[in-house]
C-alpha cells in the first residue's frame, strides 16, 4: 500500500507500479533507518544477475513497519567508487 506522498513521488520520478513491485519482490538489501522504517533496494549486481531492468537498482523504497505502507520512493545516485547512495 502506498502513502499519498509515495504515490506523488512515483509519479514525479517515473516509477511505475510494476517497477515498484519488482523492487519489493527482488530486494536483496534492507537497512533500518529509524522511526520504525526500513529502506529496501535491489543491488546492481543482483539486478544484472537476474536479468532485471537496470532502473530497478536506481531506486530504493522506504517502508513503515508501523503502518505497513510505502512511505516514499527515492533515487539512488552513483558514487565515485561505483556504488550507489542517496543524495543528502
Amino acid at each position: 500500500m502506498l502513502s499519498h506522498h509515495a504515490e506523488k513521488r512515483c509519479q514525479q520520478r517515473g516509477v511505475s507500479h510494476a517497477l515498484l513491485k519488482t523492487i519489493l519482490d527482488e530486494a536483496d538489501t534492507e537497512t533500518a533507518i529509524g522511526d520504525n522504517c526500513r529502506l529496501q533496494r535491489v543491488s546492481r549486481r543482483t539486478a544484472k544477475a537476474r536479468g532485471l531492468d537496470e532502473r530497478v537498482a536506481r531506486f530504493a523504497v522506504i517502508l513503515s513497519d508501523d503502518s505497513q505502507k510505502i512511505v516514499t520512493v527515492l533515487p539512488m545516485y552513483r558514487r565515485g567508487c561505483g556504488g550507489y547512495s542517496r543524495r543528502t
